[in-house]
């Protein structure tokens, strides 16, 4: 896992703290049953508090990518549930393992939906993907972006043994026209969606 000094959340105080650990844990948790289920994920919108940026398009996990990423979600979310069991008023902000813990857990839910998930006024630094793969058979990506802007940096460094035939590298896919369509609503304006079909 990356450093936790890079992927911590910023100290939050009151209802951002609140709103920002109980989406983020809420996302992490609706992952691991989709995964569990083995439901069909599809793209949706889905309502992000008031304490983060709005989405700019709809999104859709990268199942593969959850697969990959599962026994990391299982291990953050026992780690986060001390966290989740205190009183809001009880939560500490800058307490260096909470936001190291929700850091961690946002950066594996930026790695499944291909989106960053940003507090507002929050400065993110250049992200940086590595990816590993022995074998390419079918499309691969290493990063995601929808509603990018001039001003987004990312580095991305794939290393690869084989590309088969069918196989497809992608180092950045991004998607620029994603920030014309309409914002995410905020909770108070969202109807409910569900990733998984039945």
């Amino acid at each position: 896992m990356p450093d936790p000094d890079a992927v911590a959340i910023p100290a939050l105080a009151g209802a951002a703290l609140a709103q920002g650990i109980t989406f983020l844990y809420g996302q992490a948790a609706e992952l691991l049953r989709v995964r569990r289920e083995e439901k069909v994920a599809h793209r949706v919108i889905f309502p992000v508090p008031e304490a983060f940026e709005p989405l700019h398009s709809a999104v859709r996990p990268d199942l593969a990518v959850l697969a990959d990423r599962e026994r990391d979600l299982q291990m953050l979310l026992q780690i986060a549930e001390p966290f989740m069991a205190r009183p809001a008023a009880d939560l500490d902000g800058t307490d260096e393992s909470l936001r190291a813990c929700f850091g961690y857990i946002r950066n594996v839910l930026e790695d499944v939906y291909g989106t960053r998930f940003t507090f507002e006024g929050e400065p993110r630094p250049l992200r940086r993907v590595h990816q590993t793969v022995r074998d390419v058979r079918g499309p691969t990506t290493g990063m995601k972006i929808r509603g990018a802007t001039a001003n987004t940096a990312s580095d991305v460094v794939q290393r690869v043994e084989t590309v088969h035939e069918t196989g497809e590298l992608t180092g950045i896919d991004i998607d620029f026209e994603a920030r014309q369509s309409a914002q995410t609503p905020r909770h108070d304006q969202a109807h409910e969606s569900s990733l998984g079909a039945d």
